[in-house]
């Protein structure tokens, strides 16, 4: 008898048949839609062809409950931030395994986060908790012994939508949103010892199983596009020397102080001049890192995802060995950008033999916002080199041959120019 998972699922999360395909032998897929959702209704009949569909209503946890309770299932996943916390209690009231609420909480809230991982004293930029509803005095004390340049964001949020970057407090009197909660954190400076071609920053992928860690890999990223937006991710990283047992460390520290027992996360983590730093962790599978993984080792996150929803042990002694390295580049629009014009290079870019997959996200007369932060990507190469000196190539080669061309917001007018 096959054992069923229940995934939440969700417009951002991974694509149906992706998962499907990836998941595989190890569980029979039940999707679980959340609310009325437009985009969940256009995607409905895919998902109906590859497994069960539930519907449930966020708002009456009681007639989820009883529904996911008659679905005869053994497990519960989600694979976004989105539902993180009604995942954690659908598991608790089901007697399934998931984050407990508690840790949910903390995990989901980035405030929280940092104050109990500053509390377990894990390394970190300092920060600042900004609440809803301030006024300018209550804010200006709040930030009491800031410096500048700091970084502002919500406490609620992925794929960077919200981030931005605050020069002074002046600035951040200004770009602070009392409808919200916020947090402002240090600007903490790149390692000089790290190459400059890629970003200061990885992630490490760990699977947590019966609260016994296991690191599975740590993954590269590329310079972020402005204001923090990524641009794309790949595996193995380029560490400097000597600091791959630090940065193993300080994931392993970070986990135990959420309080995490099962689950595959993803540790953010800045190289600095004073060493690693931990940014952030999320509670689930990255977005990018696991399809780096199935591409160059035999570490398949997704059906490990549902084996330990499942309850089972899954352990590993040591980072999994790559075959090559994988990249996945996305390509950013320029913050002013508002419609792609044009798109050039594209056969071009695909016949060159590193390339793996081109995919146009927005093409010639559709609309970007930057509002939309990391997932406002136009386009996305993936591919496969054999060292960081290709990699650089294939990269620069991307950037150059993909020609976009796009509509401009027009300049902002300063009103004030022309007073007397």
């Amino acid at each position: 008898m096959s054992r069923r998972v229940a995934v939440l699922h969700h417009r951002r999360s991974f694509f149906p048949l992706e998962l499907r395909k990836a998941v595989g032998e190890v569980a029979e897929l039940v999707w679980v839609l959340v609310d009325d959702d437009p985009e969940d209704r256009r995607i409905r009949p895919l998902l109906e062809r590859i497994g069960d569909v539930i519907q449930i209503s966020s708002g009456d946890l009681e007639s989820a409950l009883r529904v996911l309770a008659g679905a005869d299932l053994q497990g519960i996943a989600t694979f976004v931030d989105d539902h993180l916390i009604l995942t954690s209690s659908l598991a608790d009231r089901l007697g399934l395994i998931h984050h407990p609420p508690g840790v949910a909480a903390v995990i989901r809230d980035k405030g929280k986060q940092r104050a109990a991982l500053d509390a377990a004293g894990v390394p970190g930029p300092r920060f600042w908790s900004l609440h809803a509803g301030m006024d300018a005095q209550s804010l200006t004390t709040a930030v009491s012994g800031a410096t500048y340049p700091a970084v502002l964001k919500p406490v609620h949020g992925s794929a960077s939508r919200g981030i931005v970057a605050v020069e002074s407090e002046d600035q951040l009197l200004e770009l602070y949103d009392e409808r919200i909660d916020q947090l402002l954190e240090e600007h903490m400076l790149d390692d000089p010892s790290s190459d400059p071609r890629f970003a200061s920053y990885l992630s490490v992928e760990s699977v947590v199983s019966h609260a016994r860690i296991s690191h599975v890999a740590i993954t590269g990223r590329f310079p972020l596009a402005p204001p923090y937006r990524e641009t794309g991710n790949f595996s193995p990283a380029s560490v400097p020397a000597g600091q791959h047992v630090q940065i193993l460390e300080l994931a392993t520290a970070g986990i135990d102080a959420l309080g995490i027992r099962d689950a595959v996360v993803h540790v953010e983590i800045k190289l600095t001049p004073d060493g690693p730093r931990l940014i952030e962790i999320n509670g689930r599978v990255g977005g990018r890192p696991p399809f780096l993984l199935l591409k160059n080792t035999d570490v398949n996150l997704f059906a490990i995802a549902c084996r330990i929803a499942l309850g089972e042990t899954v352990e590993f002694d040591a980072p999994a060995d790559c075959r090559g390295l994988s990249f996945w580049r996305m390509i950013q629009p320029p913050l002013s950008a508002r419609r792609v014009r044009e798109i050039h290079g594209i056969d071009e870019l695909r016949a060159e033999k590193w390339v793996d997959s081109l995919s146009v996200k927005r093409g010639a007369g559709q609309t970007v916002d930057p509002e939309e932060g990391t997932d406002g990507a136009v386009a996305a190469v993936t591919g496969t080199v054999s060292s960081l000196e290709e990699l650089a190539s294939a990269i620069a080669s991307v950037d150059r041959t993909l020609n976009i061309e796009y509509d401009h917001a027009p300049p902002a007018v300063d009103l004030r120019r022309d007073r007397p």
